[in-house]
């Protein structure tokens, strides 16, 4: 399927203006060759705060040098169709639909491509940066990086999270569609994602930082709990806990048997329970969950009966004394 229809930014099939365009919105090339004859690219962008979204569709073969070392972003590339030859600082790989490949900044890169579909998601260096300093003590540099991401539960989340919001943010009723609260989570919650993959792809000799006491998990909770409506991530739990992400993992591991992400999930739905009982007569199930970060409803709605064995709206009905099921 083709993603961000509505935010076609580039269609040609002159190879000179496709270079040019690559140059201005990718990377600068020194040297592209293709077959004139068959050429043609088109290319949707999608840009929000820390993170771009691309998808790109390709039609020929195409030999491409980037011009000097890379900029400062992370590349992700998820094949829908096709491949791509990588060289990289020297490294050779391939991406295509069963391989997601990384690119890091202040690299050489030259691509042999083939015809392809893909999206590619590009990372500012400063977020990637920010959140390895606070899992690793000693870290190699990025440019080492390159290559393969592991194949794990978290990269099929990191993918599948990307064609969600790239689907729902072309849906003009989504919460997605516009800027607000709803589309800074599901940012936060990508971000978090291709954090965990990259940290998975990191050097064998990254020293991670020591896990911290219970004392320290607890001050991670209250400010939780204190911060429920606000955007929560990973990263912002330890920026003010002053607590290593590593270790504020470990522990939370080690504490309650779950992530520091899976605790805000569950203290969410404690909260929104708490609202339903307890709402005003204009309160919505739609506007408990959204305020607490929950964005997709139907999946707010299951895990909300799986916790507590009904579903929202029996519980606002109750709450407003009609009983119901």
């Amino acid at each position: 399927m083709e993603f961000l229809s509505t935010h076609r930014v580039f269609e040609s099939g002159d190879l000179d203006e496709g270079a040019g365009f690559a140059s201005q919105i990718w990377e600068r090339n020194r040297s592209i060759k293709a077959d004139h004859l068959r050429y043609g690219i088109r290319w949707n962008q999608l840009d929000l705060d820390k993170v771009g979204f691309s998808y790109i569709e390709h039609d020929c073969a195409v030999d491409l040098t980037a011009q000097g070392p890379l900029s400062d972003h992370f590349r992700i590339f998820f094949h829908e169709d096709g491949a791509i030859a990588h060289r990289v600082n020297g490294k050779s790989f391939d991406s295509h639909v069963g391989n997601t490949v990384m690119h890091a900044p202040d690299t050489d890169l030259h691509l042999d491509i083939s015809p392809f579909k893909l999206l590619l998601l590009s990372i500012e260096g400063s977020v990637i940066r920010s959140a390895m300093s606070e899992r690793f003590r000693k870290i190699r540099p990025f440019s080492e990086w390159v290559g393969s991401l592991p194949d794990s539960w978290r990269l099929s989340s990191l993918r599948s999270m990307t064609n969600w919001m790239l689907r729902d943010i072309e849906n003009v009723g989504s919460p997605l569609a516009k800027r607000g609260k709803p589309r800074l989570h599901a940012q936060r919650l990508l971000l978090s994602l291709i954090v965990e993959c990259l940290s998975e792809a990191s050097p064998t000799d990254s020293e991670p930082v020591q896990e911290i006491s219970q004392a320290q998990v607890r001050r991670a909770e209250e400010w939780i709990n204190a911060h429920l409506t606000d955007v929560i991530g990973i990263d912002e739990i330890a920026g003010a806990t002053g607590i290593g992400v590593r270790s504020l993992q470990l522990s939370f591991r080690r504490v309650h048997g779950c992530s520091p992400r899976e605790f805000v999930r569950r203290r969410r739905l404690e909260a929104a329970r708490q609202r339903l009982l307890t709402g005003s007569p204009e309160a919505t199930v739609t506007a408990i969950a959204t305020d607490l970060g929950f964005f997709e409803l139907g999946r707010f709605a299951e895990q909300y009966r799986y916790c507590f064995g009904e579903t929202p709206s029996r519980t606002l009905a109750r709450g407003r004394g009609f009983g119901g099921r």
